[in-house]
């Protein structure tokens, strides 16, 4: 991370376009952030700045916006993010852009990859060689050379507690590599300290895994008992938070399989409680009150998750949108 502003080069001056690519969120939108606030150093940042997704309707307005001269500023920025999802078309037309950019945009391209060859070609690298040859940067940013026990350290440093390298070990092994959901977790644990002391393998563990817990509890209650205000909030609340969306479906399914293995013991006139699932007694008399209430039809519960899972795999949407989606097909099962 602390390489971060010699590879963007800021100092040398801003390029028209940049494309920040790589499985390291964090330091993806660390870069993009600085190059943001680099460009838009002289003011008028709530007049040009405009960001599309890649996989949404009118992204291409995204070139069109690029074109046009900045507002009572001497630049616009424009960021197109989640270009894994581009079809063919748009990174045609933003190879056009990047032969000939606009001196007063600066135009950056934020996300984890190109999407995959199609027809033959390969569109993203193309689009970014045409950039390249127009005076743009590219960059990939991996997780792989990030150490991340190291960034665990230096995270809960900055915010004024200690963590040794063993339990940073312990956490990155809980949670992944991934620096972003490292901060996270190092930032919740933190704030339950109080914004001082040593974070402990007890105060991790405590903090970093049952706040996420009780959170899935909430959404998947909430989608039992057809709760849809609750079920959405829960889960913005999650994904702006830093659960992964991956995670989270993977947890959802997980959960909503519990409950279906609950409502068949109810049906067969067993006891929940001998299913052998790891659950506390609370939550499951909860459980078989909701299901008691809100059956659920396990056919199309099993058949949305698989059509879900199916798109995650993909690639071919936003993980984010699929997570969403979910939310709502199960709501209206």
């Amino acid at each position: 991370m602390k390489n971060l502003d010699r590879q963007l080069k800021l100092r040398d001056g801003l390029k028209p376009i940049y494309i920040l690519l790589g499985d390291s969120g964090l330091a993806v939108s660390r870069a993009e952030a600085m190059v943001v606030e680099a460009a838009l150093a002289g003011g008028g940042a709530s007049f040009n700045k405009d960001s599309f997704r890649a996989g949404e309707e009118g992204a291409e307005g995204a070139l069109s916006v690029a074109r046009t001269l900045p507002m009572m500023a001497p630049r616009r920025v424009v960021i197109l993010r989640e270009p894994e999802a581009a079809s063919p078309a748009l990174l045609q037309a933003l190879a056009d852009y990047f032969a000939s950019p606009n001196p007063s945009t600066v135009f950056i391209v934020s996300g984890s990859k190109w999407p995959a060859p199609s027809g033959g070609k390969d569109w993203g690298r193309r689009a970014e060689g045409v950039a390249k040859k127009g005076g743009g940067l590219a960059l990939r940013l991996k997780a792989k050379d990030q150490d991340p026990i190291a960034f665990a350290v230096g995270a809960a440093a900055a915010l004024g507690c200690t963590l040794g390298r063993r339990e940073a070990r312990l956490l990155v092994e809980r949670v992944g590599s991934d620096l972003g959901r490292l901060e996270l977790e190092i930032a919740k644990a933190a704030a339950w300290l109080g914004g001082s002391g040593a974070l402990t393998a007890e105060v991790l563990e405590e903090v970093c895994s049952l706040l996420a817990g009780a959170e899935i509890w909430t959404l998947t209650d909430a989608l039992v008992t057809g709760r849809a205000d609750r079920a959405l909030e829960t889960t913005h609340r999650l994904l702006e938070g830093g659960e992964p969306p991956h995670k989270l479906l993977n947890t959802v399914t997980w959960r909503l399989r519990q409950l279906l293995i609950i409502q068949d013991f109810m049906r067969r006139g067993r006891s929940p409680a001998s299913a052998g699932l790891r659950m506390s007694a609370s939550k499951l008399r909860a459980a078989e009150q909701a299901l008691r209430e809100r059956p659920l039809d396990g056919a199309r519960v099993l058949e949305t998750l698989t059509a879900a899972n199916r798109a995650m795999n993909s690639h071919r949407a936003g993980h984010r949108r699929i997570v969403e989606g979910l939310i709502l097909a199960l709501l209206a099962t």
